[in-house]
């Protein structure tokens, strides 16, 4: 790119938190013309219009230094003469799990015929966003904010191309292209994400509900760490106090909501959180409630209460002075600190005004709204609901729901949208000026509850003007199941008119190349469920689920890159992520665990797990050129986990770091030596040799398979239980070997090649057989390796018996995608996250070691065709190949099994030890 277009952005401030802007130029097109193109990035994310036409959204996520931008052939979009860009900058103000903070910024340029006729500078025209509410809460602490717009406020018809501008604000140049803190502007890598609508199937419920009579939230973390934008955890030592004022006696109900709140105290006595949700007896008068905010250890920290009882009020122990009814302490060294140990037994609001570090809430600190608080747990008003044709709002036709305001309540509508979905949400509807639509997603529903994910608001509020519009959402949201809460004005009598509710679906845009069916229709529907999963979580990024975190796990993404290629033939994504985890090393070690982030953390499985995806990758695309640009990172990272984290004993350890590998109770606390992380560095170390020699790096190959036998030896030496005939699983820091034995440090023993040859056997039985009192295996995703180790075993019985018991147990239960967990790790619900990627496996499984495909040579310029029926009948698919697809299609009857197997050209199938080349081949196996 030439780029003549500057970096733009607000003349007021640098990084405003949640912070939304307008940008539009005008421009002249000529009667003819032959192309136009349309160049842009934006911090943090943009959307884009042409002559008020959604384009697009953007820019993928990169760290600054190597941010990307967005080019788009706009010659169909453009008309001689006159033509507006217009363009939505949402600015974060914070690091995320998907960014790390910086100055906000737009540059965009159009080329006609290769001639510049638009590019951002100083007289394009801008304005704060007046419909965006900036006081909301987070979605969740690994996401920015939520969304709450009020049309009421919008200028209408601003990204067309007659609307009026001339009373906007010019904007400020930042700078030119490459200036800082973005460097270099690199091209987007992968193609544009899907935009296809999807619609809700049914609806399950309507009814009348009332919302909480009081909901306050207030962002705990702003008011103890301001200066820090980052997403590194903090500790929050700290209280927050209130008056209840009530002029009569009554109970009143004190619910904290998905927050941190240690403990309560009222007027200088211990209040126990449960009585105090169940109702509390007060008499008239005012009330000091207090409340520990104190955690040691997390991302976000916000306070919300909901606060229900006749005539209560609240005020604040400051004062009616104070701009809200909230005292908060700043941060305070501890809890023994004398002026928390002041406040929090103060039984008058008069004692906590002569401590200096009490000070009050201001409005900036205090959210407008927290749709979640009053949606999540509604009362049941128990009034008529006024609906007619409640199922018109589910389909695109020309009719419309009609939903007029009820005698008492709120309406609220329960949808499901018949599976998974993730993307940005649009109603179209004919409302009351004033109407509030509240949006609430969620993903699971058990015995006509749903499942509230804790901390999670994946909300939105809309407030309408009067007549028809259309709104689109530019948060990425995901859900299966939501309620619509339509609140109307008081007093007002004019029903609201629902058109459409629907998703605009982004994700990567799959081609569905690989196949799998058999005879067994329960794995025929958990291969449907996988790949579904896989869909779902490829976005810009491979990501862990597209509700809760929307985070590129870098480990995950390691398994998540092969389920792709099997299931998809798909290794653009791949490629992308793999380079962008390396990127990481500019600030760590080794690489980070989420990328790009602003939480700088080391999970080491993580690091060694995206080493093998490199080389996996070229295992299954033979890119050498790819294999060349990510060496010097696999180089980079080896020899730091040599030189700085190998111990006196020829041991990984790291001196602090998250050593997690399964969502089980293993014995891996943050600092010592890991068994699983020697076991998986040995077999990095192998894999990095296979590398080196590929590219002709002889001496790096021998260093790395010396690495590797001193590490294995040392392994056998140091972390061997002979008594328990097994692997523990850590030395302490201290010295002090573990007690723990565990399932998931066996199975990566077994994978890693780190156990004996006479004791292979016995491992082979720790796969399944798990005795008493190991550790057992917590998600699918460790299942996964298990899965790998049993093929490796030449146990493909067992994973077909394994994926039909845990896979099954999901779709038994009607999931639509793969669960986080396995149950037991999140209470009564089955898993934290009803849509994980991680957990996947059948996508590869399946194609892999059923029909038995798997590459031999780079690229499957040679591949091995091993196929297990087992107990079914017959079994086909395609495995997608860089080459074309493999089809295998098997049957069996009374006398034999047939293989009838298609091979693409170039390649070789090797079968039974016979070599099979070009055409279609039938055999009997």
């Amino acid at each position: 790119m030439d780029w003549q277009a500057k970096w733009i952005w607000d003349k007021n401030e640098p990084s405003p938190r949640n912070f939304y802007w307008c940008a539009r130029k005008t421009f002249d097109a000529p009667d003819k013309f032959e192309h136009i193109d349309l160049h842009i990035s934006a911090d943090s994310r943009y959307s884009l219009w042409l002559n008020g036409e959604y384009l697009g959204f953007g820019p993928v996520r990169a760290f600054t230094q190597n941010w990307r931008y967005d080019s788009y052939d706009i010659t169909n979009y453009i008309k001689p003469g006159k033509n507006a860009v217009a363009v939505l900058v949402q600015h974060y103000g914070i690091g995320t799990f998907q960014y790390l903070d910086a100055p906000g910024g737009l540059v965009a340029q159009v080329n006609l015929d290769g001639h510049v006729v638009a590019a951002t500078d100083s007289t394009w025209k801008t304005l704060c966003h007046p419909a965006y509410e900036r006081r909301t809460p987070r979605t969740a602490c690994q996401q920015a904010w939520t969304e709450a717009f009020d049309a009421r406020s919008e200028p209408t018809g601003w990204r067309k191309v007659d609307f009026d501008d001339s009373r906007w604000d010019q904007p400020v140049v930042v700078g030119e292209v490459g200036c800082e803190p973005w460097g270099k502007l690199l091209p987007r890598d992968i193609p544009f994400l899907t935009n296809a609508p999807v619609y809700p199937v049914r609806t399950i419920r309507t009814r009348t509900v009332k919302a909480p009579e009081q909901a306050w939230g207030i962002n705990i973390r702003m008011i103890q760490h301001p200066e820090d934008k980052t997403a590194n955890p903090l500790a929050m030592i700290g209280l927050v106090a209130t008056m209840l004022y009530c002029s009569k006696d009554t109970n009143v109900k004190i619910k904290p909501f998905y927050c941190n709140c240690k403990a309560l105290r009222l007027d200088g006595a211990d209040l126990d959180k449960d009585t105090a949700q169940a109702g509390v007896d007060i008499c008239a008068g005012g009330h000091l409630l207090v409340a520990d905010i104190t955690i040691p250890w997390y991302h976000d920290s916000n306070f919300t209460l909901i606060i229900e009882g006749d005539g209560v009020k609240l005020q604040s122990p400051l004062g009616k002075d104070a701009p809200t009814p909230f005292a908060v302490t700043s941060y305070l060294p501890s809890t023994d600190d004398p002026s928390f140990v002041s406040a929090w037994h103060a039984e008058k609001a008069e004692e906590l005004q002569g401590i200096p570090e009490v000070r009050a809430v201001t409005l900036e600190e205090l959210y407008e709204v927290n749709v979640a608080a009053i949606t999540a747990d509604a009362d049941d008003a128990g009034a008529e609901v006024c609906i007619t044709e409640p199922e018109a709002m589910l389909v695109a036709n020309d009719n419309a729901t009609t939903i007029a305001p009820a005698k008492d309540g709120d309406t609220e509508i329960l949808l499901d949208f018949g599976r998974m979905t993730t993307g940005f949400l649009e109603i179209a509807l004919d409302a009351p000026e004033g109407l509030i639509v509240d949006f609430n997603g969620f993903e699971y529903i058990s015995n006509g509850r749903h499942q509230p994910t804790f901390t999670l608001n994946n909300t939105f509020r809309y407030i309408a003007r009067k007549g028809p519009q259309t709104w689109r959402s530019v948060i990425r949201r995901a859900a299966r199941y939501a309620t619509l809460t339509l609140r109307f004005p008081d007093g007002c009598i004019t029903p609201a008119k629902f058109q459409t509710i629907k998703f605009y679906e982004h994700t990567y845009p799959y081609v569905e190349r690989g196949e799998f069916a058999c005879s067994d229709y329960k794995l025929n529907k958990i291969w449907d469920i996988s790949r579904l999963t896989v869909r779902l979580c490829s976005e810009d990024t491979f990501v862990d689920c597209p509700t809760y975190e929307q985070t590129f796990w870098v480990g995950d993404a390691r398994n998540e890159s092969l389920f792709a290629y099997t299931a998809f033939g798909d290794y653009k994504l791949a490629r992308r992520c793999l380079k962008l985890a390396g990127e990481s090393m500019w600030r760590s070690p080794i690489v980070e665990s989420q990328v790009p982030s602003g939480w700088e953390d080391i999970l080491p499985a993580w690091s060694l797990l995206w080493a093998m995806g490199c080389a996996e990758h070229y295992d299954f695309t033979a890119d050498k050129a790819f294999l060349e640009e990510v060496y010097p990172d696999i180089r980079k990272q080896n020899f730091n986990m040599r030189r700085h984290f190998t111990n006196k004993e020829g041991l990984y350890e790291m001196e602090d770091a998250w050593n997690l590998l399964d969502w089980a109770p293993m014995d891996t606390p943050r600092q010592g030596a890991m068994a699983h992380l020697s076991m998986l560095l040995c077999a990095v170390y192998r894999r990095s040799a296979k590398v080196a020699e590929t590219l002709g790096k002889r001496d790096d190959a021998q260093l790395y398979i010396q690495w590797a036998d001193e590490l294995k030896s040392a392994i056998n030496k140091r972390l061997w239980d002979e008594n328990k005939q097994a692997y523990i699983d850590c030395i302490h820091a201290d010295g002090t070997r573990s007690s723990v034995i565990s399932q998931q440090t066996q199975t990566m023993a077994y994978l890693c090649d780190v156990v004996p040859a006479d004791k292979a056997e016995l491992f082979m039985s720790y796969l399944i057989d798990v005795p008493e009192g190991w550790v057992k295996i917590g998600s699918p995703f460790m299942m996964a390796f298990t899965l790998e180790a049993l093929d490796k075993a030449g146990d493909v019985a067992g994973v077909v018996e394994l994926i039909r018991k845990w896979w099954g147990m999901m779709v038994d239960d009607g999931a639509t995608t793969c669960w986080e967990t396995f149950p037991g790790w999140f209470g009564e619900w089955p898993a934290r996250s009803h849509c994980h990627a991680w957990s996947a496996a059948p996508a590869f499984s399946l194609p892999s070691y059923v029909l038995g495909v798997r590459p031999a040579a780079p690229g499957f310029e040679r591949f091995e065709v091993r196929p297990f029926l087992g107990d079914l009948e017959w079994a086909k698919g395609s495995v997608p190949t860089p080459h074309g697809n493999i089809d295998v299609n098997l049957k069996r009857d009374a006398a034999k099994t047939t293989l009838k197997l298609s091979v693409p050209e170039g390649t070789t199938a090797i079968v039974n030890g016979k070599e099979c080349s070009f055409g279609i081949h039938e055999l009997s196996l």
